[in-house]
């Protein structure tokens, strides 16, 4: 058997059974958070520690050796970050599927392409392996963040309807999160959870804020801070904080019609090479040839690899507006 391909079967079945483990990870963590909250309420401790989220995501002690592949510090800081992304997977899980992406990426492109242009390539494709589980979690965290800051609106309507009749905060929160849908109403949920096992209001809605990475989320619990600080009437608060969201919404909408037209321009200008070699392919094969079999021609073939991936990002730059 050919060293090289028993290399890359291995390769392979490694990435498998550290994705298989990663996956299952996220089938208990769910349960050891509960074992967590349990056993420090049967200790006699009733008040969670919601200074970091990654005290809310311990990991069971059985893959303790995988948890502390990362340092503390990366380690909460991605903590946090799957958790935004509604990922259950643990940061050491994350770190080694990243990894373990690059190097099947690595050595499936060695073995596939030879000579040296099969070595540039095997580098980019262990980048580009390294990057997918990010890229994906930040694509998911995006989505999540968008959804969260749509049922804003409602939420905040929800709460001040509950609180001018009477309710107090914790029952106008769970008024809310029973009306609606993830992802607010899981953090609504976790909010109330919090204050009910003994948290403060306080550090519970900051707990609320760092989890969700939403600005407008932000502005909301300020609003409830500074009320409960200086005082006011907070079911007017939130109709005017509502209000402001809606408008964000809405200029959201407008800048994201205006910009379409942009986004697809880059898109055919990102596309127009390719489309150029495919054309001049049909028309003339062999004539385009020299690009992919000299150096010369490879070297330029990466360099315009290069030029495009920087001027997508200059676009996408230039168009993502802050509101």
């Amino acid at each position: 058997m050919d060293p090289l391909a028993a290399v890359a079967a291995f390769s392979v079945m490694t990435t498998v059974v550290i994705a298989m483990f990663a996956f299952w990870g996220s089938a208990v963590t769910g349960d050891a958070n509960v074992r967590g909250r349990l056993q420090g309420l049967m200790s006699g401790t009733s008040v969670i520690d919601v200074s970091t989220p990654g005290a809310l995501r311990q990991a069971p002690s059985g893959r303790s050796i995988i948890r502390n592949l990362v340092g503390v510090e990366l380690r909460e800081k991605l903590a946090t970050q799957l958790e935004r992304a509604d990922l259950t997977l643990q940061p050491g899980e994350y770190v080694l599927l990243r990894f373990g992406l690059a190097f099947l990426g690595l050595i499936v492109t060695v073995f596939l392409i030879q000579g040296t242009f099969g070595y540039v390539a095997a580098a980019v494709a262990a980048v580009v392996g390294y990057n997918l589980p990010k890229v994906y979690m930040t694509r998911r965290r995006d989505k999540r963040v968008e959804k969260l800051n749509a049922q804003l609106p409602e939420a905040l309507t929800i709460i001040s309807n509950a609180l001018k009749a009477g309710f107090g905060l914790l029952q106008a929160l769970n008024s809310a999160a029973d009306q609606l849908e993830h992802p607010i109403a899981t953090e609504l949920g976790r909010t109330i959870h919090e204050m009910n096992i003994g948290s403060s209001a306080e550090e519970s809605l900051l707990a609320l804020s760092e989890r969700s990475g939403s600005y407008d989320l932000d502005i909301v619990v300020t609003a409830i801070l500074v009320q409960r600080t200086v005082g006011g009437n907070l079911g007017e608060i939130l109709d005017t904080v509502a209000e402001t969201m809606r408008d964000r919404i809405r200029i959201r909408g407008e800048i994201r019609t205006l910009t379409s037209q942009q986004k697809l321009t880059g898109i055919v200008i990102g596309l127009l090479p390719i489309g150029i070699g495919v054309l001049f392919q049909i028309m003339s094969p062999g004539y385009i040839n020299p690009l992919f079999t000299t150096t010369m021609g490879k070297i330029l073939i990466g360099l315009a690899v290069v030029l495009e991936v920087i001027g997508v990002l200059v676009i996408q730059r230039i168009l993502k507006i802050e509101v």
